[in-house]
């Protein structure tokens, strides 16, 4: 068990609200607390300082309080992780009819946590205050507020690694396993949420219980070594705006009917702006996403896939691209119990889709606490719709 006291750990505690009532037979509402957690970091720019880590958790009311007590709510213990552009609470915890993962999950009893990792909502921005510090292109999406005309940036660097990544999720990991007085806490990732949580359950099995993935990043020949030099030439900082948020790689692949909520797209970018105070004001009149860049990455290969003892099943949206995500799949040697499931009329983006949303909460739900998918605990599947049974078979 860990033998650090979770007190000494919180820098910050808490916001406490109580949520509107959780879904029919739940019988109980949920709470949302945040944290900071304090950490050393080893981004490059800020390599050696104390920071604080945002953390949120979602659990039920009755259940926080039972594990106050201290009974420890072994294999109910969730962590999520974000992916390359978007913070964790539009991820996951987005306040917009059900689709709070977050929400789901806690319901159904499960202490839930998302973090920010350095570069995206509330955790630290290093460098990413300066409208210099990206590129020229990106600078003309702030100009003429606050940038007056072009300008060098004052890092010319990249931000994180993904080894500084993988120590912010296993300070976090730590963190949790204190605070709730568990061996192990089982990983949801998202994109490149995906790597970061498959590379660092391949680091260290004994702290990963369960890993479900959504549309995770994987490179199978790339390095399991470092580059020689840190950081890397380049800059901290790149903007998305609510159209290149929207557009492109998301509502470009929708292909069904009603696949997004048209709703659901200003609840989003609302949600983004209100963890970003700075990017909110910046450029155009509904402002700019400012996200990490230079991100530099390895250790995520097939040696690597192979060193993954979890119980993994990953989901793909058949818009996506399913063929690299069965790639991973084969590669999770190291595993008794790996599942991949392609979803029909769905994209990269299935967690904000009406089609696939509610599927992807129960499969979860079902994951983490049975360890199955419908029953199987291996296996290659395709559904459609929420679910049913794929057109045509």
């Amino acid at each position: 068990m860990p033998v650090r006291s979770a007190a000494a750990l919180v820098l910050l505690a808490v916001a406490v609200s109580a949520l509107p009532p959780a879904p029919a037979g739940a019988g109980e509402r949920l709470v949302t607390l945040e944290r900071f957690v304090p950490h050393t970091s080893t981004v490059p720019a800020t390599a050696g300082r104390r920071v604080g880590l945002y953390l949120r958790e979602k659990a039920g009311a009755e259940a926080i309080a039972r594990f106050e007590s201290g009974a420890p709510p072994e294999g109910r213990v969730v962590l999520f992780v974000h992916g390359g552009s978007v913070p964790s609470v539009p991820d996951y915890d987005l306040d917009y009819k059900d689709y709070s993962w977050m929400g789901h999950l806690a319901a159904a009893g499960f202490d839930t946590f998302a973090m920010d990792q350095t570069g995206y909502g509330r955790s630290p921005r290093p460098m990413m205050d300066d409208a210099c510090n990206m590129s020229e292109a990106d600078q003309a999406l702030v100009t003429p507020h606050p940038l007056a005309a072009p300008c060098e940036p004052s890092y010319p660097f990249g931000s994180t690694t993904v080894q500084s990544d993988w120590d912010e999720i296993d300070t976090v990991v730590d963190y949790i396993r204190d605070l709730r007085g568990v061996e192990r806490v089982s990983l949801i990732g998202w994109s490149a949420g995906g790597r970061r949580a498959g590379g660092y359950a391949a680091r260290h099995p004994e702290k990963v219980d369960r890993l479900f993935l959504f549309a995770p990043g994987y490179g199978p020949d790339g390095s399991s070594e470092a580059p020689a030099e840190l950081p890397r030439p380049g800059v901290p900082m790149r903007l998305q705006t609510r159209e290149t948020l929207t557009q492109g790689r998301w509502e470009d692949n929708v292909v069904c009917e009603n696949q997004v909520d048209p709703g659901i797209r200003e609840v989003i970018w609302r949600t983004i702006l209100s963890f970003d105070a700075l990017g909110s004001v910046w450029g155009p009149p509904e402002g700019v996403m400012r996200v990490r860049a230079g991100n530099s990455s390895w250790g995520w290969n097939r040696e690597y896939a192979a060193k993954v003892t979890a119980p993994t099943m990953i989901v793909v949206g058949e818009q996506d691209n399913p063929a690299a995500r069965g790639v991973l799949h084969a590669d999770l040697t190291g595993t008794d119990s790996r599942v991949l499931v392609t979803m029909e009329c769905s994209t990269h983006f299935a967690v904000w889709e009406t089609t696939q949303y509610k599927f992807m909460h129960r499969a979860s739900l079902e994951w983490l606490a049975e360890g199955t998918f419908r029953g199987h605990r291996n296996g290659v599947y395709r559904v459609g719709v929420d679910g049913a049974e794929p057109a045509g078979e």
